[in-house]
């Protein structure tokens, strides 16, 4: 199936309304600091993820999500610097996981050479805005998914044998 021609809409107060219904939901009672996530603002979640090496040993990231065209598409994830919460390629690409052969998804610090992040995952925003082409099964539902959908689909590629280290 090809989602060229379905450009992501942003609906910001929609965005905030969905995912601070789905973020109670998701902490079922806990704080965000008994998660160890972080909500610097109404549209952004911070969640630290962690890639595990075959010899166990761990390396530690940051996904930030933002959710300003949520829930009709999925969250924006990118991985950022854990010091400035931005992304930039030169001096972060480091901050991105290496993984691969992973069939649903991929991690890219320049997609197409555009010097821009790519989550290659049908359950990322970014998935869309670069007019990807996606198997009908695994399209973005959001009056059945969250963002939780997404930070599984990150987790499912940060272990062995898919996760290679960091990207630099």
């Amino acid at each position: 199936m090809s989602i060229l021609g379905k450009a992501p809409v942003q609906d910001i107060a929609r965005g905030r309304d969905a995912f601070a219904d789905h973020l109670q939901r998701a902490l079922r009672g806990r704080t965000l600091d008994d998660v160890g996530w972080a909500q610097p603002d109404d549209l952004t979640l911070l969640v630290p993820m962690f890639g595990t090496r075959p010899d166990e040993r761990k390396d530690a990231y940051m996904l930030r999500l933002y959710f300003d065209h949520y829930p009709t598409w999925p969250p924006s994830a990118l991985f950022v610097n854990p010091l400035t919460l931005h992304y930039s390629l030169v001096e972060d690409a480091k901050w991105v996981p290496n993984g691969s052969g992973h069939p649903e998804i991929a991690f890219h610090t320049n997609y197409s050479t555009s010097g821009q992040q790519l989550i290659c995952c049908s359950l990322t925003l970014e998935f869309y805005k670069v007019n990807h082409s996606v198997d009908s099964k695994l399209v973005w539902q959001g009056d059945k998914q969250t963002f939780m959908a997404t930070l599984a689909a990150v987790k499912r590629i940060l272990v062995p044998p898919y996760y290679q280290g960091r990207a630099a």
